[in-house]
């Protein structure tokens, strides 16, 4: 009887064995072409996609050089590059050149060229989002220029110039904005998209030599729906995006209470909240900044930075980022109309009913809202010294 069942149970294991479906559509690591980084641009009606694909054999080599279009010496990439009607096209025609199956689940930022940002992305997103490997974690970055300029840059200090740009980023914003929240910002009401610019730059200057070409980030593009109206320099931008509570610890340079001379501080933590009024159908929003600083350099001759000093020093910071801030919501309300921080959102969000009466009339009402900016900035830490090293205490000047 036990040696039935043992044989019942070995017989039902063999069958069940014809239900596993095994390896079947596996793809060999050789077969396959990792696309790391893509560069999209628009050259009259056509599209250009240019492709950093990895090379797998180069990845281990040491002092990377990049370079676009070669597979020779200890380069861990090349370009492929190609021009279609839609950039599907440009895909499909890139794989009749290429002996490996391109893959784009491990692309982790993408490139836009100014000129196709400008006519509009809408088309670039239904193909980016509508099938699966594009991954939309992946970061979309405008750049200034042609977009495959800069993924084609030396970037010596990473592998991949894609992998710079990403980079980048991070140490910009806290949460930089994926291709899943850039798309979700073109879709809701009450906000308007934007994105890091990134530009192309030598790493010394150009009469040196060994000049090598890198990448560096230079402001945010601001976007009404899915077309590019605007780009924001770096100092504004950054105002902006410590706005929203999202700056990866900015240094504020605030000018000497008294004295001559600047003050830097880094700002290691920061949120901000957004509370907005609508009555008699004026709207007023209040940015609520919060968060704290340490200096970090002291080039002036100002005081020991004790109690007063200390309360004169955050005094001046709080006007100094107020009216940054400021400047950078003139510009998103005046010059380029489009609402990055949110303001319609907030509305929408606490008063849904305010919101239902004005959100059609949002885009005329938005250049006309009162901003007011309340900053609540606790300087924790001025470093091991409190006076200015190198100064006497007469040259010293106090509160």
């Amino acid at each position: 009887m036990v040696l039935i069942r043992k044989r019942r149970a070995i017989a039902l294991l063999l069958l069940s064995t014809m239900f596993i479906s095994g390896c079947w559509d596996r793809k060999e690591i050789n077969d396959i072409a990792f696309v790391i980084g893509i560069a999209i641009d628009k050259e009259k009606d056509n599209y250009r996609s240019s492709l950093q694909i990895a090379l797998p054999g180069q990845s281990g080599s040491s002092g990377s050089e990049g370079g676009g279009g070669g597979t020779s010496g200890d380069k861990s990439w090349f370009m492929l590059s190609n021009t279609a009607k839609t950039l599907r096209g440009t895909s499909v025609e890139g794989q009749k050149s290429l002996s490996r199956e391109l893959y784009y689940a491990h692309r982790r930022t993408m490139l836009i060229g100014e000129e196709l940002a400008r006519d509009g992305v809408a088309p670039m997103l239904d193909l980016l989002t509508r099938y699966p490997l594009n991954r939309l974690s992946a970061l979309p970055i405008v750049t200034k220029g042609y977009a495959y300029k800069v993924l084609d840059t030396d970037a010596p200090i990473e592998k991949f110039p894609s992998e710079m740009v990403r980079e980048l980023c991070f140490l910009n914003m806290r949460k930089p904005r994926s291709l899943k929240t850039f798309t979700d910002a073109i879709l809701s009401e009450g906000v308007d998209p934007f994105l890091p610019v990134a530009s192309t730059a030598d790493n010394v200057p150009g009469n040196w030599k060994d000049v090598k070409t890198n990448i560096k980030l230079d402001g945010i593009a601001i976007f009404k729906k899915d077309k590019l109206i605007g780009m924001i320099e770096k100092e504004p931008a950054g105002a902006l995006i410590l706005a929203m509570g999202e700056a990866n610890e900015p240094e504020v340079m605030v000018k000497a209470p008294r004295g001559k001379g600047d003050i830097f501080i880094k700002l290691n933590e920061n949120n901000s909240s957004l509370h907005p009024h609508v009555e008699n159908g004026k709207v007023t929003v209040t940015i609520e900044l919060y968060a704290k600083g340490v200096l970090v350099d002291n080039e002036s001759n100002y005081g020991d930075l004790r109690d007063q000093e200390m309360k004169s020093l955050t005094q001046a910071l709080h006007k100094k980022i107020e009216e940054d801030i400021k400047e950078g919501v003139r510009l998103i309300q005046k010059q380029y109309p489009a609402d990055i921080l949110g303001l319609g959102r907030s509305i929408h969000q606490q008063l849904p009913q305010e919101w239902k009466k004005i959100k059609d009339r949002w885009d005329d009402i938005y250049p006309d809202v009162k901003v007011i900016v309340v900053p609540h900035i606790l300087i924790e830490n001025v470093g091991v010294i409190n006076k200015p090293i190198g100064l006497q205490e007469e040259d010293i000047v106090h509160d």
